[in-house]
């Protein structure tokens, strides 16, 4: 993985582009928006895209995107997959996010 620094000629891959609907793709940019690159690739990106992510952003930063925000923006099952992959055991819940996914169903 690399260490996660941005440059000039990173771009969102062109096929991702559909996961950013209400957004103008060719105004994204890679490091202000990089919480919701983050959250939508993990959620419903192909392998392409998340190799891209983890090259773009690095494991590291990934890692402490979901350990900060995952609980919260990713669906139950995405979150339980991320945190194993990465090693995550704590993370970020707050109470009344932990009481509204009690509600939910699996």
């Amino acid at each position: 993985m690399s260490n996660g620094s941005l440059n000039d000629r990173d771009t969102l891959p062109a096929d991702a582009t559909w996961l950013f609907p209400e957004y103008d793709a060719a105004t994204l940019d890679l490091e202000h928006h990089s919480g919701v690159i983050i959250e939508r690739i993990l959620e419903r990106g192909t392998w392409e895209q998340l190799r891209w992510l983890f090259t773009t952003y690095g494991e590291d930063r990934v890692a402490e995107w979901v350990r900060q925000h995952g609980f919260r923006l990713l669906s139950k099952r995405s979150f339980a997959l991320w945190r194993l992959a990465l090693g995550i055991e704590d993370y970020v819940a707050p109470e009344w996010a932990v009481e509204a996914r009690k509600a939910e169903a699996w």
